[in-house]
């Protein structure tokens, strides 16, 4: 039980557990079927690295995997910050995802605990280049995806915008901490049509946080009219792939891997 997993929201921490030799896992988001793969699971009701630090210490963890959703809410919460070292995290950061993960990356490295990239324990799950679904992206599609491109390619290093919406040449929602999901949502109350492109920043750290996308995206895609899927080749997840495209056709969604 040398490699511990602090475990999210959602399908990726569950997939990865399954990949691990009964890893110690440190869950923050509840799962149930996490037990099933776990040496040892412990719950926390906050995000508390202090303690995590601790728990992976007394069960002679020399390295972690991070994955699955947190809510960015909880770094606005007052109870969180109860913790001395979530404290000292938070004190020495910007709070966006990105410079926040880097800092509590730092803070566990600092201690001994190397931090493992996921995506070498789920290399079959990385977008190819080129079309990925059955359909092939429209001209129009295309020429939106393009445009979408362009927009993250400024939106990202400002840390904000992993995912844009676009319809007709025109943004119709960019993602900030409500998540991609909600993104979509929102351009479909907005136009009911276009495409999602969703990319990594450029200088982010491929250990942890990596673009995913899974039947849930294509769920809030098909309820909001999009009709188009753009993602970043080599760096961005695609959860239970089988299930995923069969439903892309299912939909008619068109299902694009792009270059940096």
């Amino acid at each position: 039980m040398n490699t511990a997993l602090i475990a999210g929201r959602g399908l990726l921490p569950v997939e990865i557990a399954r990949r691990l030799d009964e890893p110690l896992i440190l869950s923050l988001g509840g799962d149930e079927e996490l037990s099933r793969y776990a040496g040892k699971l412990v719950e926390l009701s906050t995000p508390s690295l202090g303690r995590a630090i601790k728990l992976m210490k007394s069960y002679s963890c020399d390295s972690v995997i991070m994955a699955g959703l947190i809510p960015k809410r909880l770094m606005y919460s007052v109870g969180v910050l109860f913790d001395r070292t979530n404290r000292k995290v938070l004190k020495k950061t910007l709070r966006d995802d990105h410079s926040l993960l880097g800092s509590i990356v730092s803070e566990l490295e600092a201690n001994g605990i190397k931090v493992l990239p996921y995506w070498e324990i789920l290399p079959d799950f990385l977008a190819s280049t080129g079309k990925l679904s059955t359909r092939q992206p429209t001209e129009r599609e295309i020429n939106d995806v393009n445009y979408g491109r362009e927009i993250l390619r400024v939106t990202l290093p400002c840390s904000f915008g992993q995912s844009v919406c676009v319809a007709d040449g025109s943004v119709s929602a960019i993602e900030s901490m409500e998540g991609t999901d909600a993104t979509i949502a929102r351009a479909g109350e907005i136009c009911g049509r276009g495409v999602v492109v969703k990319m990594m920043k450029p200088s982010q750290d491929m250990r942890y946080d990596l673009p995913t996308v899974g039947t849930s995206t294509l769920e809030t895609m098909k309820r909001a009219g999009l009709t188009c899927l753009a993602v970043e080749a080599g760096k961005t997840l695609i959860l239970e792939p089988e299930k995923f495209f069969a439903l892309s056709e299912k939909y008619k969604i068109a299902v694009w891997g792009i270059a940096s």
